[in-house]
Order: C-alpha cells, then structure tokens, then sequence
C-alpha cells in the first residue's frame, strides 16, 4: 500500500461495526477484533478509491491470520488494479500478528491481580472470559520463568550484581512473606540480562543466596570480572569462595543508608559529604586512606557499625579500579533495582501483595520480558563508553585461562 494517510473510519463503517457487535450473541476477543480489523480494512479502501477514481472495487478474500495464540478469518477487500492492499494486514508471507496480540492480553495481565481478575476485566468490557486466550499467555510467561532459572548461561561476564527483594505472597486464606532472589549480569557484550530469580518462601537467608549462586555456577557462568552485592551477613565469605578470582563490591547505597540509620542526623550529614568526596577520589590509593580516616572519625558514635565498615574498606571501593564512565553503574546493585521497582509498581496495583505464588511468576516474567526487548535490549551509554577497557581488563585477569 502507499503511504498515504488513512483517514478516519467514515460514520457508516462506524454504523456497520456497531451493528456487527450487537449482533453477536457473545463477543469474544477473536470476534470482535475480526470485526475491527474487516472494518478497518474497508474503511481504508473507500479512502483509496476516493484518492484513485479510476480504480474499483472488486469484492473480497478470505484469509487466515494468527494473532498470538488467536486464529482469525478476515473478509480482505480488493481492487480491480491489485494495487490496493490493507495496511492492517501483517506483512505479506506472514500470517501472524506476533506483537500486537500479545500487547492487549499483556497489558491484562500486567494490570491485573491474577488470571481470574484479567477474565473479569473483559467480562466487564463486554467481552467473553476468553479463558483459553489468557490462560495461554500466562502459561507461556511460566514457562519463560522457568527457562529464566534453567537454561544454560555464558561462561564470562564482566559484571554479576545480586540482590534480594522481600515481597507478600497470598498463600489460601494467609500472606505470606517470601524472598525474590534476584541475579543480574552484564556480558562481554555490554547488555544487561536477568541471569535467575527464585522465589522462596520466607525471609532473605545465606542458604538462599547459596542454593542461587551455585545453580549459576551449575548452568555455566566461571569467570566474573566484578560481582556486586550489599552487606548481607556471610554473603561476602560466600562469594569469594565460589568466586575467588572475582573482584568484589559492596553496595556504597546499602551502606549510605545504613550510615544513616546508625548515626544522628548532624554525623550522618558530615560522613555522607565525606564519603561522597571519596567515592568521587580518582587515586583509589588516596581514597582508601581518606576512608578509613573517615571510619575513624566516626568510630566512638557508632563503633560496631564503622568496625564492620573498617573490617570491609577495600570492597566499598574496588570500583575505583574501573573506567570512570562506568564507576557509579558498578559501585551499586541499582541494576537489580531496575527489576525490583517494576515489581513493586506491580505489587502496589495487586492491592499490596501478589495474590499466588503463580502470579508472582508470572509478573516476574513479563517484568523481565519488558526489560530485556526494551532498554536492556542494547547497552548503556556509559558500559559502551567503558566496554573496551573492561573487556581488556577481563582478558588480563583470565589470560591463563586462553587456551
């Protein structure tokens, strides 16, 4: 088809859908956007025969199309030149309209609390339940969690960053509390990829993030250049014995607020203006010094907090070894955060909770889905701006690896 505009659906072809919808004793989604797309086809052909006089109608044609897991029976108008084509039509050799489809049910469920509260919502719009369609949906999200905790992983990534999320889940009549535990790696390619996610019942624990971290290892990652995680008590023992070439940093965000609830207002506000002179320090040399003088200082107002800092000093600033562009994307587990506000957007619109353990899945899926086919789908600025040099600096410390 040209690329001319198309003009609005004309208040006849309005009239003819309507009566369409009234006519049908029970609207489901395939009918009803069988009657869209019919309408909008042929309202797209009186535009063209109003631009191209000369032309004709010439009746219709059947096709079939497939919209994501619905079939679809389109009455396709044509013209005596050929030369008009629908632009509702997927690209011709294709049968399916792989995106759009999936947008509508997508969005449903995204929105909703569960499956059954999606059913609901186009019963509400006049819709059938459609239960097949949606059901369909949700057991491809299943299975793209489960494919998310199993399939095999690059062997090398530059940076790992995990953190973990605590969220309620309705379990029968109760709520329940449960851990996400959450792995996010960026690979030699730059991209930012969620690597694992399992959801366990009850609070954040050091045999959580064991049985994770050795399931990584199990499906294939070996050599991390940086691994990044907040302070959790024996998490850091754990990674450096399952990563013991890694480099690793400790959350400067988990820490600044833990500065915050450990000390008074007027400290806090001194230690955070040092410190972020420090983490700003080009001369890690310099900064390490500066930073444990700043413990110090501080030890007598809150000495078992600043001892356990002083005991960890060299893993709050093993970012300052990497490129500048990229220090304040390694020196957090923000990467995670990305995930886990999306969850929490979703949680508050579930009523403050997820309502099953299968939606939590579920959401947790398109969550990721979401992230990996938009921003993530390419690297940052700023990790192409370094992805260079940390790339060199990978073959440096894993040279002895080559074979």
């Amino acid at each position: 088809m040209s690329g001319d505009k198309v003009p609005p659906v004309p208040p006849e072809v309005q009239q003819e859908i309507d009566r369409a919808l009234r006519a049908l004793p029970q609207v489901t989604v395939g009918s009803l956007l069988e009657a869209l797309l019919n309408a909008g086809a042929l309202a797209e052909r009186r535009g063209f025969l109003d631009r191209h006089p000369g032309d004709k109608a010439n009746g219709f044609y059947r096709r079939s199309l497939q919209l994501g897991a619905v079939p679809l029976r389109l009455d396709v108008p044509r013209t005596r030149s050929g030369e008009f084509r629908p632009g509702l039509l997927p690209p011709p050799y294709q049968r399916a309209f792989p995106e759009d489809r999936q947008r509508l049910l997508l969005g449903l469920l995204a929105g909703a609390r569960s499956v059954e509260a999606a059913r609901r919502t186009l019963t509400q719009l006049g819709l059938s339940a459609s239960e097949a369609d949606l059901d369909a949906v949700a057991g491809e999200l299943l299975g793209e969690f489960e494919l998310l905790n199993s399939c095999p992983l690059p062997a090398d990534l530059l940076t790992l960053f995990v953190d973990a999320k605590l969220v309620d889940v309705r379990d029968g009549d109760r709520v329940r509390r449960s851990t996400l535990y959450l792995a996010v790696g960026i690979g030699l390619d730059g991209r930012k990829r969620v690597l694992a996610c399992r959801v366990r019942a009850g609070g954040e624990t050091l045999d959580g993030w064991r049985a994770v971290l050795k399931e990584l290892l199990e499906r294939g990652v070996r050599r991390v250049l940086l691994l990044v995680h907040d302070d959790f008590s024996g998490l850091l023992k754990l990674t450096q014995s399952l990563f013991p070439r890694t480099d690793i940093q400790l959350c400067v965000v988990h820490m600044q607020r833990n500065a915050s609830r450990h000390l008074s207002r007027e400290d806090n506000a001194e230690f955070q203006r040092r410190w972020r002179a420090i983490k700003n320090s080009y001369d890690i040399e310099r900064a390490t010094s500066d930073f444990e003088q700043l413990c110090r200082d501080f030890e007598s107002r809150a000495p078992t907090f600043v001892r356990g800092l002083l005991r960890k000093a060299g893993h709050y600033l093993v970012f300052l070894k990497y490129p500048d562009a990229i220090r304040r994307t390694l020196s957090t587990t923000n990467a995670v955060e990305a995930v886990n506000g999306e969850l929490e957007r979703l949680r508050r619109n579930s009523g403050g909770y997820f309502q099953s353990e299968r939606i939590t899945r579920i959401k947790i899926a398109l969550t990721v889905r979401n992230l990996h086919d938009g921003r993530w789908s390419r690297p940052a600025s700023n990790t192409c701006t370094a992805l260079q040099e940390l790339n060199r600096m990978f073959q440096e410390r894993f040279e002895d690896d080559e074979p």
